[in-house]
């Protein structure tokens, strides 16, 4: 692949303004911020742009329970699962917590399902069930894989990303990789006794350096990893903001893949995002007005 010049057939006018692209080409981000109960529908937005071109897809969430129960529009499982057109074909769904866990079988059995759609369920840690889901053969070379690795801090080990990526010999598993930029000096702090879950983490035997180091430059080495390690030719970093103080930084979605159509759409996604954070705020303080 060295360029894109021509917009698929039969997409009408959706994709007509999609840039000649050409490898390893660096693509501005928006400034504008996401907050965090917006991260989920950012997720949602970028998927459906994708499978409008593909017309098919597996998607994978190693960590797909709710993380705030009050917030249904704020979980990613259910808004991916509720996608129009249902070209996801494929669903595997992991989660580690109980409680959570009987929150997502219930999810999936309000939602309608879709003729021919598959959904599979994993209740424990998605660092021990992912081998089972990548044996699946529904994930092949020519289906579009996606998946999101939401860990709260420390959950997702650098083996289960590598696996990941490593499942394909053509075009990679898309990842979206939230690292918690907010809090992760304080994690790498915090843990005195148990190392091994950074060094799991990490996958690297130079962890203990990382609490010299800023926020920012253990950013810029998971870019570099995902980069040099593990193959991918695009990886951005999109920051997710604290909704009531937009200047501080709780999330980076690192988003890696190899389509040359998905930086740009990853940015279509996010200003669409951006957009509804900002509607939301007209409202709530409409609300505060009255």
């Amino acid at each position: 692949m060295t360029r894109k010049t021509e917009p698929p057939q039969g997409m009408g006018d959706l994709f007509k303004d999609l840039p000649v692209i050409e490898p390893l080409r660096r693509f501005p981000r928006p400034t504008a911020p996401v907050w965090t109960e917006h991260k989920a529908n950012f997720i949602q937005r970028y998927i459906k742009l994708f499978i409008q071109i593909t017309k098919h897809g597996t998607y994978i969430d190693g960590f797909a329970g709710p993380q705030r129960f009050e917030l249904e529009h704020a979980w990613s499982a259910r808004l991916v699962l509720q996608i129009h057109p249902p070209f996801l074909r494929h669903f595997f769904l992991c989660e580690a917590n109980a409680k959570s866990f009987r929150a997502l079988k219930k999810c999936v059995q309000e939602i309608a399902k879709p003729k021919g759609r598959t959904i599979d369920l994993y209740e424990g840690d998605f660092n021990e069930k992912v081998e089972d889901i990548l044996k699946s053969r529904y994930i092949t070379d020519r289906e579009a894989t996606f998946c999101l690795l939401d860990q709260r801090m420390f959950e997702c080990h650098w083996d289960t990303v590598k696996k990941l990526a490593d499942k394909k010999k053509t075009m990679k598993i898309e990842l979206f990789y939230f690292f918690g930029f907010g809090w992760v000096k304080r994690a790498l702090a915090g843990v005195t006794k148990n190392r091994q879950v950074i060094e799991e983490w990490w996958g690297r035997t130079d962890y203990p350096q990382l609490k010299n180091k800023t926020r920012e430059e253990i950013s810029q080495l998971l870019v570099q990893r995902l980069r040099e390690e593990l193959g991918y030719k695009y990886v951005t970093p999109y920051q997710i903001f604290k909704r009531e103080q937009n200047n501080i930084i709780m999330y980076e979605m690192l988003h890696a893949t190899d389509h040359s159509d998905a930086p740009e759409l990853m940015n279509r996604a996010y200003r669409q995002a951006v957009r509804s954070s900002q509607k939301l705020a007209e409202q709530l303080s409409l609300l505060g007005d009255e």
